[in-house]
């Protein structure tokens, strides 16, 4: 049996396109999956995150991190955003927005910014979430 050096090429071709599409796939659907279905269940952070931004943020920018028209979609903009820039935002007053500085620490802080980064998922739909304003 011969083998042509033709065959061979094709062979070779077919192998890496077929494994290309495949690495192209996968890529595809982790992009899809939403991060916090990528992370599985929520850490021990982005639960105290859950509770304190529940009880501190939930009122003006939505149940759950589902916005209502009354203030910044924290969600959108953590996609971008830095945990520092995060929490130094928190900590300044502008607008409608009070200056949590006095309320929560830093360690806090980050807690809330891993729970909004994340997004909120079913394994959290038992977190309270009840405002305090």
């Amino acid at each position: 049996m011969k083998i042509s050096i033709k065959t061979s090429i094709y062979e070779i071709s077919l192998g890496l396109t077929r494994a290309l599409c495949a690495t192209v796939m996968a890529v595809i659907s982790v992009q899809s999956t939403p991060l916090h279905a990528q992370q599985g269940k929520a850490s021990p952070r982005e639960r105290a995150g859950a509770v304190l931004y529940g009880k501190h943020c939930s009122t003006c920018h939505g149940v759950r991190l589902i916005k209502d028209d009354a203030a910044h979609d924290l969600a959108a903009a953590a996609k971008d955003m830095s945990e520092e820039r995060f929490i130094a935002g928190a900590k300044t007053a502008r607008g409608a927005m009070p200056s949590y500085a006095s309320l929560l620490n830093d360690t806090q802080l980050a807690d809330v910014y891993a729970y909004v980064k994340r997004g909120h998922s079913s394994d959290l739909d038992d977190v309270p979430m009840e405002s305090n304003h």
